[in-house]
């Protein structure tokens, strides 16, 4: 009788352990879902489905802030923007890519797009008078933008990389 309690207590206590050790589905989604994004299939679907005409909408309808898309493992996005009007889109598509933005303009208008690996966009700008209207494209890995600073050249300035390693360091007085 002493065996059977001591069984029945095992099998009481351990059953629910081992059921509940189950994996939930979609239980890595869990911890980043909302009411829009509420399964991975649904926020993939949503995500994958911006195309270049879709994206150039989105960025058109940014009243003022900022929009970030990122698609990834370990993206970093860090802004500190003042101005008068500020509109910002990022969109990172790979892995380990940055982008340092710290501007103080009238009006901010910036698009940046990174697609690859272990790229790396820093953008300063302590203070200008001018509106700074500025799109940053890299297409690539291992790519590397560093901009100083605005002037009357540079304040609509457009820069496409492509390929594998390029870097380019703009300072503009």
């Amino acid at each position: 009788m002493k065996n059977f309690i001591l069984n029945s207590v095992f099998l009481f206590v351990l059953c629910p352990l081992l059921l509940a050790q189950g994996k939930e589905e979609n239980s890595e989604f869990k911890n980043y879902s909302s009411s829009l994004f509420n399964s991975k299939e649904k926020a993939f679907s949503i995500v994958s489905n911006l195309d270049k005409k879709e994206r150039e909408e989105l960025n058109s309808r940014i009243q003022s802030g900022v929009v970030i898309q990122q698609i990834g493992d370990f993206n970093k996005v860090y802004a500190s923007l003042k101005s008068n009007d500020t509109k910002v889109a990022v969109d990172q598509k790979g892995d380990s890519n940055a982008l340092f933005l710290d501007k103080n303009a009238k009006t901010i208008t910036q698009s940046v797009i990174q697609q690859g690996d272990h790229n790396k966009i820093s953008d300063f700008t302590l203070y200008t008078n001018y509106n700074v209207n500025m799109e940053m494209i890299q297409k690539g890995d291992n790519q590397n933008i560093q901009n100083i600073g605005t002037n009357s050249l540079s304040k609509n300035m457009k820069i496409t990389q492509t390929g594998n390693g390029a870097s380019i360091i703009l300072i503009n007085n």
